[in-house]
Formats: structure tokens, C-alpha cells, sequence
């Protein structure tokens, strides 16, 4: 018995040692583990810092075409304006031109009525109301002065202006672009009432001027504006049968398809509310509008 006592001790011993050396190999896995988390993680944070740093390259980049491009319409913009402006002068001067030229033919019963009279009246009394010719000069620089008001963005007293040189000078070669412009004027402050009001009084005093389809086509945006949705699909009937050939005749057949598209989309459609509203015709043609709404009740400028 007491030779199995030693052997008996060293198996003991053994059986000690043992849960030791099972919890150094789990330390070494737990830590192992833990490191290749740690690498893990470190390498997942340096590429999304890497993928943070490229994306706020590409928004300078973005910002930085959306600036330039700004730039360009901004210039776009002016460049349309100041050509709509040269066309507007150039007309002015062909119709100047033609009204010097052409001379209306004397018919030959006027012509003897005349020595007639010359023969009968021997002094001819002069005419009580006899107005003094306006001085040209005088004239192009009040409508170069009020279209400079315009061009310039200070549309309400550009609005004062052309309606004093309409006014001052209502049968100069430059009245019919002045009534034309007086209407472009109210329309940037928001009065669609005196908008209609001046280009029909365009329309009623020179209803063959170049400017009279873009004054109708006016005069239907406004109404559409107003909420006159019928009186202005009527007004754009007119505008095509009375100048087909215009460009304000295109447009306004344009908008009078894209009215009854609209029209059938809120009687058939699932939603109503959700009919889009009536989209403002160019004014004046080919050029963007300085506001996008009218007011009903808009004091004058």
C-alpha cells in the first residue's frame, strides 16, 4: 500500500494542472479573436473615411458645375434680353422706314376738289386746333429713356414712364412699342388688370402692328391668371385665327391642346387636386417672365 501511495500523488498532481492549461489555450483564442476584430474594424474605418473623403470631392465637384452653369443662364438670360430689346429697336426702324416711304396716291376727284377750293377760298383759315409736330429727338429719347428703365429691372417706374410717353406722344412711330412695353411693365409688378387693359388698346389702335399677337397672347395668359379660364381659351381662338402665321399663333395652339389635356385629366382622372395649374404662356414671346403670378388687385405703378 505504501508503494502505491507515490503514484497515487502524481496522478493527482496531473489532474491539478490541467484546467490551468485549458484556461491559458482560451485566453490565447479570445485574444486572437479579439485582434482580428480590432484589424477588422480599423480596416472597415479607414475605408469608409476614404469613401467620406471621395464623395466630398465629388459634391465640390457638383457644387462647383452647378455654380458655373448658374453663371451661364444668368447670362443666357441677358443675352435673350438684350436681344429681344435689339429686335424691338430694329422694328421700330423698318416701320419708321416704311412709313417715309410709302406715299398714299391722291385721287384725281381730291385733286380737283382741291384747285377748287384754292380757287374759291383765296385766304384758308387756319385750324383752331392745330397741334405743333413733335420734335423727333425729343421723342425716341422719352421712349429710349422709358425702355431703359425696363431693361434695367425697375419696372414699376418704367411703367410710369411709358404710360406718360403714350400719353405725351400717342401717334409717334414709337406709340404701338411703347403700348407694347407698358404692358410687359405691369405685367413684371403683378397687374394683370392693366396689362389687359393696355395691350387691348394696342389691339384696338393698331391691330396690324408686329406686337399684336404677343399682345394677345398677353392678354390670354393674364385672363388664365385671373381665373378667366374661359375667356382666355377664347382669346387664344382668336390670337391663332387672326395671326396663324405668328409664332404667338404656335404657342397659343399649344397651350389650347395642353388646356384640354388637362381638362380631361381632371374629369377622368383618379384625383382632381391633383391637376396641374395652367401653365403662363412666354411673355413677351421667347422670353422667360420676371414673376410668376399675377395680383387681382395691384395698385398702379
Amino acid at each position: 500500500m505504501l508503494r502505491s501511495l507515490p503514484a497515487a500523488l502524481a496522478a493527482a498532481g496531473l489532474l491539478c494542472t490541467l484546467p490551468a492549461h485549458a484556461g491559458l489555450f482560451d485566453d490565447d483564442v479570445a485574444r486572437k479573436q479579439v485582434n482580428d476584430l480590432q484589424k477588422t474594424t480599423s480596416q472597415t474605418l479607414i475605408d469608409q473615411s476614404r469613401q467620406i473623403d471621395q464623395l466630398n470631392r465629388q459634391v465640390s465637384e457638383l457644387r462647383g458645375q452647378v455654380e458655373v452653369l448658374n453663371n451661364q443662364i444668368t447670362d443666357l438670360d441677358k443675352r435673350q434680353k438684350d436681344l429681344y430689346l435689339d429686335l424691338d429697336n430694329r422694328l421700330q426702324s423698318i416701320e419708321a422706314s416704311k412709313g417715309k416711304s410709302v406715299a398714299k396716291p391722291v385721287p384725281p376727284a381730291a385733286t380737283d376738289a382741291a384747285k377748287a377750293a384754292d380757287k374759291s377760298d383765296s385766304k384758308p383759315e387756319a385750324k383752331a386746333d392745330s397741334k405743333p409736330a413733335d420734335d423727333p429727338g425729343a421723342v425716341l429719347k422719352a421712349y429710349e429713356s422709358a425702355l431703359g428703365l425696363f431693361k434695367a429691372g425697375k419696372y414699376k417706374e418704367a411703367a410710369t414712364a411709358f404710360d406718360k410717353f403714350a400719353k405725351t406722344y400717342p401717334d409717334s412711330e414709337q406709340a404701338p412699342a411703347a403700348q407694347f412695353w407698358l404692358g410687359n411693365s405691369y405685367y413684371a409688378v403683378g397687374d394683370c388688370k392693366q396689362v389687359i387693359s393696355s395691350q387691348q388698346k394696342l389691339l384696338a389702335k393698331w391691330p396690324k402692328n408686329s406686337r399684336a399677337p404677343d399682345a394677345m397672347a398677353n392678354i390670354a395668359n393674364c385672363q388664365a391668371e385671373l381665373g378667366q379660364k374661359s375667356e382666355s381659351q377664347k382669346t387664344l381662338k382668336d390670337l391663332v385665327a387672326k395671326y396663324p402665321d405668328s409664332k404667338a399663333a404656335g404657342a397659343a395652339k399649344q397651350q389650347r391642346r395642353q388646356a384640354s389635356t388637362e381638362k380631361q385629366a381632371f374629369v377622368h382622372g383618379p384625383d382632381p387636386t391633383t391637376r396641374p395649374a395652367p401653365r403662363l404662356g412666354q411673355w413677351p414671346a421667347n422670353w422667360s417672365n420676371p414673376v410668376t403670378r399675377c395680383q387681382t388687385n395691384s395698385p398702379n405703378p
